[in-house]
């Protein structure tokens, strides 16, 4: 064996070595990174009132945000990652959904109000 076949042998039991290591150690870390940021998508979807316009994705969110809170507290890190991802995707979907729908209403009311004026207008034009 030459001394670049030890070097590469070494070097490949030094990498598996520090993944076999790290690896355990990412999934023995709480995600509060990640609740943080749920924590803060689940006010940005009240803030656009999902709980009137999308309070079934605002309710996924909360019941799921809850379930990651208990999975930390039972130190089941990865099943809180999972939990925290699943609702973060439903606290935007209903920051979105709520955000289209009051759109949608706004533009609603908009039209209404032209039609308004436009009834108004010809009523004082024919008179």
């Amino acid at each position: 064996m030459d001394i670049s076949d030890a070097h590469k042998r070494k070097w490949t039991i030094f990498t598996i070595i520090f993944m076999v290591s790290v690896i355990p150690a990412c999934a023995g870390v709480a995600p509060m990174e990640k609740m943080v940021k749920l924590e803060s998508q689940i006010a940005n979807a009240r803030q656009a009132e999902a709980i009137v316009y999308a309070p079934l994705e605002l309710k996924f969110a909360e019941d799921k945000y809850e379930l990651a809170e208990g999975a930390i507290e039972d130190k089941k890190y990865d099943v809180a990652r999972q939990l925290a991802d699943e609702a973060l995707l439903d606290a935007q979907l209903a920051e979105v959904k709520a955000l289209s729908v009051r759109a949608e209403k706004e533009a609603q009311e908009m039209r209404e109000s032209i039609e308004t004026l436009r009834s108004e207008l010809n009523r004082r034009h024919t008179q």
